[in-house]
C-alpha cells in the first residue's frame, strides 16, 4: 500500500493540546507530520468539531476527525465517527486520496 507521502498528501494534527505536549507525543509515536496548536479552538470550530465540555474539567475538546482536503482548499472527503475510539481505516483513506487524481 502506498504512503500518503508517497501519493504527495500531507497530513496536519489539529489538537487543543499546547505544542510541546503534542510534539511529545509525535517523538514517542515516532510520528513524521506535523501538529498545530489550535488552543483557543479557532480551526476546530470553524470546521464544526467542537466537543463542547468533553475534555478534562468540562474544558472544549476537538472531535476526532480525519478531513481530505484538495490543493484550493475544497473538503473532498472526511470521516466524523460517532464514537471517540472508531478512526477510519487506512486504505480508506488512501482511497480518498488516490480519488483526487
Amino acid at each position: 500500500m502506498p504512503t500518503l507521502n508517497d501519493l504527495g498528501a500531507q497530513i496536519l494534527a489539529v489538537s487543543v493540546d499546547p505544542q510541546e505536549r503534542s510534539q511529545q507525543l509525535a517523538d514517542g509515536l515516532r510520528l513524521s507530520y506535523r501538529f498545530l496548536s489550535d488552543r483557543d479552538l479557532e480551526v476546530i470550530r470553524r470546521y464544526g468539531l467542537e466537543h463542547a465540555g468533553a475534555g478534562r474539567g468540562g474544558r472544549d475538546i476537538a472531535r476526532p476527525t480525519t478531513i481530505i482536503v484538495d490543493k484550493a482548499g475544497v473538503i473532498r472527503w472526511m470521516s466524523l465517527p460517532g464514537r471517540y475510539s472508531i478512526r477510519p481505516d487506512p486504505q480508506e483513506i488512501v482511497a480518498a486520496v488516490k480519488a483526487l487524481g
